[in-house]
């Protein structure tokens, strides 16, 4: 019997670690779409970042901070602009 519960908790907790880990792979996945987006968007209005904010959005884990600076890149006019806090 005890093997059987014991069995059954190592289960449940490798299939809730199973269910985590794709849940962190789709939100990295989908961190990495918008800076993808976000450095498209910046390269297509003509403001060019710099490799340290290329290397700054993509390290970005912060879906919130990246949409704030997508949003911002719409209309900014300047790096500055959109990366300045």
């Amino acid at each position: 019997m005890y093997a059987t519960i014991r069995d059954e908790l190592l289960a449940k907790g490798r299939a809730e670690g199973l269910a985590e880990g794709r849940a962190d792979g789709i939100l990295q996945g989908e961190t990495k779409g918008m800076a993808r987006m976000l450095e498209r968007l910046l390269d297509t209005r003509g403001l060019e970042p710099t490799d340290e904010l290329r290397e700054r959005v993509a390290a970005c884990k912060d879906e919130n901070l990246l949409q704030r600076w997508f949003d911002r890149a719409v209309t900014a006019t300047s790096l500055a602009e959109v990366f300045d806090d």
